[in-house]
């Protein structure tokens, strides 16, 4: 996953790539350090999946533009629009489920 820390970078992101994994992380949170290593091996298993994170302290309007206020949280977006959210605890086979139904509307 790639480390976006810039309002703008991540917007651009989501709008130049069809499928988006979004994952947002506080930085002293240790749930969401675990969570990350989880989560990028599951955007790992998806090569038309974008996938990127940020860090909620890095940039304080992240969570006004996303309405996310605790990490860890994660997005799934296609074509710009979000298709899921999970926040707290994420259930990772949810998280599958619904990235290879995006992937199969592609």
């Amino acid at each position: 996953m790639i480390h976006l820390s810039v309002i703008e970078d991540i917007e651009q992101a989501i709008v130049s790539h069809r499928l988006c994994l979004f994952y947002i992380q506080s930085s002293d949170c240790t749930v969401c350090r675990i969570m990350h290593d989880r989560i990028a091996q599951v955007a790992e298993c998806h090569s038309t999946l974008y996938s990127f994170y940020t860090d909620i302290a890095e940039e304080p309007l992240i969570a006004s533009r996303f309405m996310v206020f605790s990490g860890p949280t994660v997005l799934l977006l296609l074509d710009g629009h979000e298709t899921y959210r999970a926040s707290q605890f994420i259930d990772l086979d949810e998280l599958k489920h619904r990235i290879g139904q995006c992937i199969a509307s592609l």
